[in-house]
């Protein structure tokens, strides 16, 4: 592996002029867990690593209609973070099922999304909580669904000279409820070979106002399983309702076989935890809709 230099930039302005400069040579460092591997495994042989510990982008700031998430913020700070765990609890619920404790406490959200790997875990919650996301570089910024953010493994639209700097998450309407499920060799410390986040919200009357349906690994990008949604919309869900939808939702998937499942493994389970995670989402709602 070859030793590339190290620069940590005081300023955000000084990192994307270093990123203006070198390009696709200099790449951003956070917490280094996926990076490093890739680089011992000649993945990434940057010239420059840019370190961006001195340059504010770990915040956490929520109004009245927008949570804002910086790109720098661990895994263990989402995990314990009480406003994330009340309004976006899928979130949450990721990064209990990521890796183990000293993985979760250099991760960062940021790292999680721009690796673009089709079994990020963080991903699917994200996505199915609409969140948008801003790159910066010398020239502006510009702010984009995150849905149009992956165009393949490991490959996104990020420009060379571009740096994430924003995650920023819609508030929930009410009567809204999400789950967040993976399937892996193990609980944690595992590759997901399926991971999925559904939520639901509800109107008034009992009815599905919207649902979103995301699932990793099962596709060469976070897979938005549009077709299931269309399927549910409107509906007062039924057992043959949700049976129907993860139905559609496995049949939109495009598995890979690798070391850790085959591709018709991965398309059953896709199934098996849909239907799983429509049904408690569902129930959360029902229960909700009992309080009100």
């Amino acid at each position: 592996m070859l030793t590339p230099d190290y620069i940590a930039p005081e300023t955000l302005e000084d990192a994307l002029s270093i990123k203006s400069r070198i390009g696709a040579g200099a790449k951003v460092i956070a917490g280094g867990t996926d990076l490093i591997l890739r680089m011992r495994d000649r993945v990434f042989e940057p010239e420059v690593l840019v370190d961006l510990q001195r340059v504010s982008l770990d915040s956490i700031v929520c109004d009245e209609r927008e949570m804002r998430i910086g790109p720098y913020v661990t895994l263990s700070r989402i995990l314990n973070d009480t406003a994330i765990a009340a309004l976006f609890p899928a979130l949450a619920e990721s990064c209990r099922h990521f890796a183990g404790p000293p993985i979760r406490n250099r991760g960062t959200i940021g790292g999680n999304i721009v690796n673009a790997s089709p079994a990020a875990d963080l991903v699917p919650p994200l996505l199915a909580y609409d969140a948008r996301i801003v790159l910066r570089s010398l020239s502006g910024q510009r702010e984009l669904a995150l849905t149009d953010f992956f165009t393949g493994p490991g490959a996104t639209v990020m420009e060379s000279d571009e740096i994430l700097t924003e995650v920023i998450l819609p508030l929930m309407p009410a009567r809204t409820a999400s789950c967040f499920l993976k399937l892996g060799h193990r609980r944690s410390m595992a590759i997901s070979i399926v991971n999925l986040c559904v939520r639901l919200s509800r109107d008034a009357d009992g009815t599905l106002a919207a649902a979103k349906i995301v699932l990793g690994a099962v596709a060469p990008t976070p897979l938005h399983a549009v077709s299931a949604e269309e399927f549910l919309a409107g509906k007062k869900l039924s057992a043959d309702q949700i049976a129907g939808a993860a139905k559609l939702a496995s049949d939109d998937s495009s598995p890979i076989s690798d070391v850790r499942a085959s591709g018709s493994y991965r398309r059953q389970m896709a199934e098996v935890l849909v239907r799983r995670a429509l049904t408690s989402v569902w129930e959360e709602l029902a229960e909700e809709n009992a309080d009100d």
